[in-house]
C-alpha cells in the first residue's frame, strides 16, 4: 500500500537544492524522493539525538545524587546491601503475615 503524500511549500538554501539535486541524480531518483528520504533521516536523526540527551541527562542526575549522599556520609560511599535490607524486610512481613507480629 502507498503512503499518502501531502504537498506543501518548502523554501531552503541554494546550496542545500544543489547538493539534493546532484544526490538525486547520482542516485537516479526524482528530488522530490530524495528530500523525503534527507528528512526522514534527519527525523530519525533527531529522535534518536533525543533519547541520548534524557539518558545523558539522567545519568548527570544520578551523578549529582551520587556526590550528595557520599557528602552527607562524610565523603565515603554507602554501605548497603540492598538484597539483604530486602530479604529482611520479607521475613518481617512474612513474621506479620503469620500472626507473629
Amino acid at each position: 500500500m502507498r503512503e499518502t503524500l501531502d504537498r506543501f511549500q518548502l523554501l531552503w538554501p541554494k546550496r542545500q537544492r544543489a547538493a539534493l539535486t546532484r544526490i538525486a541524480k547520482e542516485r537516479g531518483v526524482t528530488l522530490n524522493e530524495i528530500t523525503r528520504q534527507a528528512i526522514e533521516l534527519g527525523i530519525h536523526e533527531m529522535d534518536h539525538e533525543n533519547e541520548f540527551t534524557r539518558h545523558d541527562r539522567a545519568l548527570e542526575k544520578l551523578s549529582q545524587l551520587r556526590a550528595q549522599m557520599r557528602a552527607r556520609n562524610g565523603g565515603k560511599p554507602l554501605d548497603i546491601d540492598i538484597a539483604e535490607d530486602l530479604r529482611k524486610m520479607r521475613e518481617e512481613r512474612i513474621e506479620q503475615l503469620a500472626g507473629g507480629h
